[in-house]
C-alpha cells in the first residue's frame, strides 16, 4: 500500500512539472511573439520616402515644411501624409504567418517579387524598407520588413499605399480662395462688401465703351464658387501651343486673399485643360466643371437676362 501511495504521488509530482513545464514554455513564447513596433525607427526624422508597385513608383519629399512629390514638385496635403505614415507607424509584428525566407516569394514579400514596396528616409539615409505582399482577408495585407524573414498579417490593403502620382497630389491645388477680383475677356470685376460689380475703369470702358448691362449677381455668384471649388484630375501632357485645331480657349485673371494669378482654359479634342501662372503644366478637368467657368468667359454671359 505504501508502495503504491508512492507512485501515485510520484506520478501527481511529474504530471505538475510536465503541467508547469508546458505553461512556462507557452508563456516564454508568448513573451517572443508579444506584439511590437514593425519598424523601431525615429518616425518623426522622416523627410522623404519612396512607394513603388510592379510598373513604376513616387518620390515625397519634405522641404521646409512642406511636403512635395519629389520630380514634379507638387505638394501634398499633411493630412494625407499623416493619415499614411500612422498606419505604417503602427503596423504590428506578434504571431508570424511564415518565418522561412524560401516562403517570401510565395506571400509576395521579396525584393524581386512584391505588390508594394515602401522606403523611409532621413537625410537620404534609410531608415527602414517594407514589403507588403498577397491578402488573406478584406483591407488587409501580409507585410515584411527587409531586414526580418517573419511574414506578418496587417490590418493595410495595399490599394491605400499608392504609387499613383494622381492619388496623392493635392487636387485642389490651383483653386483661388476669397476671391476679390475678376477679369475675363471683355469685363472686370471687382467685389464691394458682398456684392460684384463691373469695374468701369476696366476693360469693357476699353473695348469700344458700350452700353454695360445690369449685372446677374447669381451668375458671378456661380464663377466665383467653380473657381474655389475647382478640382483637377490629373497632370497633363497636353501643350497648346503644339496643338491644332483647338475648340476653345479663355483666360481669367483673378485675385484673391493669397495673389494674383492668369487661368487658362482649353478645351481640345472633348478633353478640358487648366493652368494658372504659378504651374508650368496643364491639369485635365471634368467636363461641367470646364463648362461651368466657360458659362462666364464673356460679358454678356454675366448680365442679366433680357425679358
Amino acid at each position: 500500500m505504501r508502495q503504491l501511495r508512492f507512485w501515485l504521488i510520484s506520478l501527481f509530482f511529474i504530471q505538475l512539472l510536465i503541467t508547469g513545464g508546458l505553461f512556462w514554455g507557452n508563456y516564454i513564447s508568448t513573451l517572443k511573439n508579444k506584439p511590437t513596433q514593425l519598424l523601431n525607427i525615429n518616425w518623426a526624422n522622416i523627410d522623404k520616402f519612396t512607394v513603388e508597385d510592379t510598373v513604376g513608383g513616387i518620390t515625397i519629399i519634405k522641404s521646409d515644411d512642406t511636403w512635395l512629390l519629389s520630380n514634379q514638385q507638387l505638394p501634398i496635403s499633411d493630412a494625407d501624409i499623416n493619415k499614411f505614415l500612422y498606419n505604417l507607424m503602427t503596423l504590428k509584428t506578434g504571431w508570424p504567418i511564415a518565418t522561412l525566407r524560401s516562403s517570401h516569394e510565395r506571400f509576395k514579400v521579396s525584393e524581386n517579387k512584391f505588390i508594394r514596396r515602401v522606403e523611409l528616409f532621413s537625410e537620404n539615409k534609410s531608415l527602414g524598407k517594407l514589403l507588403f505582399g498577397t491578402s488573406i482577408g478584406l483591407r488587409q495585407s501580409n507585410v515584411r520588413a527587409v531586414n526580418d524573414d517573419n511574414i506578418y498579417n496587417a490590418k493595410l490593403d495595399t490599394l491605400d499605399i499608392s504609387a499613383n502620382i494622381e492619388d496623392w497630389f493635392d487636387k485642389s491645388l490651383i483653386s483661388a480662395n476669397d476671391i476679390n477680383q475678376i477679369k475675363g475677356r471683355d469685363y472686370s470685376l471687382k467685389r464691394i462688401g458682398a456684392t460684384w460689380q463691373l469695374d468701369q475703369s476696366g476693360p469693357t470702358i476699353l473695348l469700344g465703351k458700350q452700353t454695360l448691362g445690369r449685372l446677374d449677381q447669381s451668375k458671378v455668384s456661380n464663377l466665383e464658387l467653380a473657381l474655389t471649388n475647382l478640382k483637377i484630375l490629373k497632370i497633363s501632357s497636353f501643350k497648346p501651343n503644339l496643338q491644332d485645331n483647338i475648340s476653345e480657349n479663355f483666360k481669367l485673371y483673378v485675385v484673391d486673399d493669397i495673389g494674383e494669378w492668369t487661368y487658362t482654359f482649353v478645351k481640345h479634342d472633348r478633353k478640358y485643360y487648366v493652368n494658372r501662372n504659378d504651374r508650368e503644366r496643364y491639369f485635365t478637368l471634368k467636363e461641367d466643371v470646364y463648362e461651368s467657368i466657360a458659362a462666364a468667359a464673356t460679358q454678356s454671359k454675366l448680365l442679366v437676362d433680357s425679358p
